[in-house]
């Protein structure tokens, strides 16, 4: 396109959004998006997928304005939750809780999420404006990657375990393999061959990533909650100037945002990367760099604008490829496909040649919307940060609670709901052993992208040598080079400082066989050798990724059994777990309550139980009809709340026994 032609039609794009339907449908998308990415199991491509048929009525340019206002707020929504409960909304924003939870322990709660809110906005613009002005030769770029870059890219992406957990290098690579062997549970990306299911024909569709993440980050952390005596979260600190605090902030670190919003935008525009890698990426990157590594992970305001940045720059990324090409880079991006298809538009080259006007209508939009994402998010971080003024033991039930239906929400199945009380119970047991739901995440996130990159890798070299393709093409050299860079160096680090596993006499006791880091361990290297030997059964190309996986994970609970067996004996401080055990107790029996009393129902009664005992056995409130209502009722309205906005709202299908 003539570049008369292409600010022509920015300039009549720019104009369209003055319209004051636009500007409403802006606003309305945001705030939708923003409580969509926010609730544990709902993704952006579902918020946008339910969202997508209240467009069908509206014109073209509309349309398309309200999906991307709602793709922006979701991805950005996500940041609420992780920084006020250690939950990340979305997978993106795994990373921003690294220092944003730290940041509501010190309580500076209110500060980290307007730190979220105008770092989010600020990855967005830089996105939108490199969707803007670079997406044709962006998008050459992107398709320059084969999958041997992807393969590579994506074990660099893994490699940042190293360095986000100095000290405990080997249990953090440990999470990343159990992710990597989650992954492989279902149909192989290559022959469609299952794997892992034991004739359990709901495995065959494999353990959903949202369903994952919500296990991994929501439910294990709201019993990891439980251990604490405390009745809140956190402190509530009203600080007058916080906005004003974090606005100082991010513009202090601009130089370094606008180079990983680039750096974000970029990773999204490689299909399959997305957000989630973009982000733990460019914290790792703009960690390993800092003057005081040190000191990320300890509520800096850099460790919470960086991923964000990058996550939402990642908007514009993911589009690069569907504005240029008509190829989607990612789900959600896919979903926008939809809404163009679904107007008569066919995105690509013919896209710009026959509707430019609506094409730039829509790439100016983004830009206006991160714009107006800063003042509806400005209202609802008021609303959010008042969840620390919400008792724990009121959190704890309606966040299970959540969990439970969005979980159920994504694919209408039960099966998804046990998936998510069982792992979320084994996440909890390894975040006690210290290995981090995080880097089991990364490993869930990962593995998919590694294995499809690795099978294609391999069918290609059929007609060519696999070294060459695998090994010695320069882009496979250059993650190779980055990824023993990203490993290494932290190791390196942490033995010159003296840090942990840096030196020292190692010496065996017996005691150690029974502490209960050893006893885990021990679980993940034999059932690591136990899914060898299932792999080996396997044919093909089917059984590779598999079988490397759970070799890596016996070889690394090996290293981890030598360490714990040497170690010193630590007290650790004395927690109940009989409240663990109850709530997760409730939890499972609202799994078998619902057949019998229907979906809401079995919620209803399990959000009472869970209250009720929370409220005299754990804070020990005297037994009143009073006390007694109180739980009643807000289990009630808690309920009726999930009810209106999935039943009503969303319109998602539930189990129906003697009522509802």
């Amino acid at each position: 396109m003539e570049l008369s032609t292409m600010f022509s039609a920015l300039a009549a794009g720019s104009l369209n959004l003055l319209d004051p339907v636009n500007l409403l449908v802006m606003f309305v998308g945001v705030a939708i998006g923003i409580v969509g990415g926010m609730l544990p199991g709902i993704s952006v491509v579902t918020t946008l997928a339910l969202f997508m048929p209240f467009t069908f009525s509206m014109p073209a340019t509309t349309a398309l304005i309200a999906l991307g206002a709602v793709f922006c707020g979701a991805t950005y929504g996500g940041a609420n939750a992780a920084i006020l409960i250690n939950t990340p909304g979305q997978p993106g924003s795994i990373a921003t809780t690294f220092d944003g939870y730290a940041m509501t322990q010190q309580g500076r709660a209110e500060e980290g999420l307007y730190t979220a809110l105008l770092a989010s906005a600020f990855g967005g613009v830089v996105g939108a404006l490199l969707l803007l002005l670079f997406f044709e030769p962006l998008s050459g770029i992107a398709l320059k990657f084969g999958s041997e870059a992807f393969f590579w890219m994506a074990i660099f992406g893994l490699t940042t375990l190293a360095a986000m957990s100095p000290g405990n290098v080997i249990k953090s690579l440990l999470g990343g393999c159990i992710g990597l062997g989650l992954s492989t549970v279902g149909l192989d990306p290559a022959d469609g061959f299952p794997r892992f299911t034991f004739d359990c024909y709901d495995l065959v569709q494999g353990l959903d990533m949202v369903v994952l993440m919500t296990s991994l980050f929501s439910f294990s952390q709201m019993l990891f909650l439980l251990e604490s005596g405390d009745g809140y979260i956190a402190d509530l600190v009203r600080r007058p100037k916080a906005f004003l605090t974090a606005l100082k902030g991010v513009w202090a670190c601009r130089k370094l945002l606008t180079l990983m919003s680039c750096l974000g935008c970029f990773i999204g525009g490689l299909p399959g990367a997305g957000g989630s890698v973009a982000s733990i990426i460019t914290y790792n990157e703009a960690r390993r760099w800092d003057r005081n590594p040190a000191r990320w992970g300890t509520g800096v305001i850099e460790g919470v604008a960086v991923p964000e940045a990058a996550n939402n720059a990642c908007v514009g990324g993911s589009l690069v490829p569907l504005m240029a090409l008509g190829i989607p880079g990612s789900a959600s991006a896919a979903i926008l496909m939809g809404g163009l298809l679904s107007q008569g538009l066919t995105p690509g080259p013919q896209l710009l040649e026959n509707n430019a006007d609506v094409a730039y209508t829509f790439i100016s939009s983004l830009i206006f919307v991160n714009i107006v994402m800063v003042l509806v998010g400005w209202v609802l971080v008021k609303v959010c940060s008042r969840i620390l003024d919400v008792p724990k033991l009121v959190i704890i039930p309606t966040v299970i609670t959540l969990s439970i239906l969005g979980a159920y929400s994504l694919r209408n199945s039960m099966f998804d709901v046990l998936v998510l009380l069982l792992t979320g119970g084994g996440a909890y047991l390894c975040l006690k052993a210290r290995i981090s739901p995080a880097s089991i995440a990364l490993g869930v996130v990962l593995g998919p992208i590694i294995e499809e990159a690795l099978s294609t890798t391999i069918m290609r070299s059929y007609s060519s040598s696999l070294p060459n393709l695998l090994v010695f093409s320069p882009m496979s050299l250059l993650f190779i080079t980055l990824s023993a860079v990203s490993l290494l160096v932290p190791v390196y680090l942490a033995r010159r400082k003296g840090g942990a596993g840096s030196g020292g006499s190692w010496k065996p006791s017996a005691r150690n066989v029974l502490r209960y880091d050893f006893l885990a361990a021990l679980v993940c290297t034999l059932a690591g050798m136990f899914f060898i030997g299932e792999s080996l059964e396997l044919t093909g190309v089917a059984g590779i990724f598999p079988l490397v996986v759970f070799s890596c994970v016996a070889a690394l609970g090996l290293i981890v059994l030598a360490q714990e067996l040497g170690k010193r004996a630590v007290k650790a401080g004395r927690v109940n777990y009989v409240n663990v055990v109850l709530y997760f107790a409730f939890a499972i029996l609202t799994w078998f309550l619902v057949e019998p009393l229907g979906f809401y129902t079995a919620l209803f009664v399990c959000m009472v139980i869970m209250l009720c005992y929370g409220t005299f056995a754990v804070r020990r409130h005297t037994l009143t009809a009073g006390n007694a209502a109180r739980c009643l009722l807000f289990g009630a309205g808690i309920t009726f709340a999930e009810y209106a906005c999935f039943a009503w709202l969303l319109h998602v299908p539930t189990p129906v026994g003697l009522w509802i």
